[in-house]
């Protein structure tokens, strides 16, 4: 069987797969239902083996009635398929991002009465609506016509920063009949985000301003866009090496993990010193002239660029 990711976790049931796969390109997503799927077991009374291998002999412990679940690293089609096709008494978890190698299988699972396959990718408009109306539905949750279709329109299309978005407006109020409202309770906006402008550093100067300019409206936008910048210069300053730094960043920040990754290879010590002396010379400019936030703030910018690729 092969299911979307908000249709699974949106129908709670039980688990009766004894082969599941999680598959895509959507990191933060294939976390989350890995996690989900383990819970899952954990109640059961499962043992969980994360050791990264599957043992045919391994009989789980004295509280798990003999029942495992074995959570794999990756699919290795040469070491794993034979045994993994031919599992019934115990149950094998696969995470794997989608690539050529786990294409066959993932065809072979998806037609298996007991395999199961789910794969994650950003939400479409339909999948937000399906997620949207599951999620009303589960909490009481009374939304204008007008506000519904307003979330469909604009919040995230990461599952998981989707649903923390809903959680943060059912918190607020359970009858939400105004747009102005959900812009006042959730930072919804259709400009660049602001904690993401720094990913950017090594695009033309044209690029930068008019993504600054589109971005920081207030004296607050230009804090946050500053101390996003602080936030990720830590993580760089801080880290061993390359792969440290890319385990640090934040996993909400997947999809700049790669532009990231350039900008650490374009910096060093000296560099880095530099910025940080432009970065507090800049907060006292501010602090000194605060109505001039916003040309100072995009000075800091292309002159950070400018340290970042000298």
């Amino acid at each position: 069987m092969r299911v979307k990711p908000e249709e699974f976790l949106n129908n709670i049931g039980e688990l009766s797969y004894n082969k599941i796969l999680i598959t895509g390109n959507e990191a933060s997503l294939m976390a989350h239902v890995r996690d989900y799927v383990i819970n899952n077991f954990k109640k059961k009374n499962y043992f969980i083996d994360i050791t990264g291998r599957y043992n045919a002999g391994l009989a789980g412990d004295l509280f798990s009635d003999k029942k495992i679940l074995f959570v794999l690293k990756d699919y290795s089609p040469k070491k794993d398929e034979r045994e993994i096709v031919d599992v019934v008494d115990q149950v094998v978890l696969m995470v794997s991002p989608n690539n050529k190698k786990v294409n066959a299988f993932k065809s072979l699972l998806s037609k298996s009465k007991d395999g199961l396959v789910i794969d994650c990718y950003s939400l479409d408009r339909k999948s937000k609506e399906t997620t949207l109306r599951y999620f009303v539905e589960k909490n009481n949750l009374q939304l204008s016509k007008d506000v519904f279709w307003y979330i469909v329109e604009n919040f995230e299309r990461n599952y998981v920063l989707f649903i923390k978005q809903l959680q943060t407006l059912n918190l607020f109020n359970k009858r939400i009949e105004s747009i102005s409202v959900v812009e006042n309770i959730i930072f919804v906006e259709n400009k660049f985000e602001l904690n993401k402008i720094f990913f950017n550093i090594l695009k033309k100067n044209a690029f930068l301003i008019n993504t600054y300019n589109k971005s920081i409206y207030s004296q607050s936008d230009f804090y946050i866009f500053l101390n996003s910048i602080k936030l990720y210069l830590g993580i760089i300053s801080g880290s061993k090496n390359k792969k440290d730094a890319g385990t640090k960043l934040p996993g909400y920040l997947f999809a700049e993990k790669e532009a990231f990754l350039k900008i650490y290879d374009q910096l060093d010590k000296n560099k880095l010193l530099k910025i940080y002396n432009n970065l507090f010379r800049i907060e006292s400019l501010v602090r000194e002239n605060s109505s001039l936030y916003l040309v100072l703030g995009l000075r800091f910018l292309l002159n950070t660029k400018r340290v970042v690729i000298s």
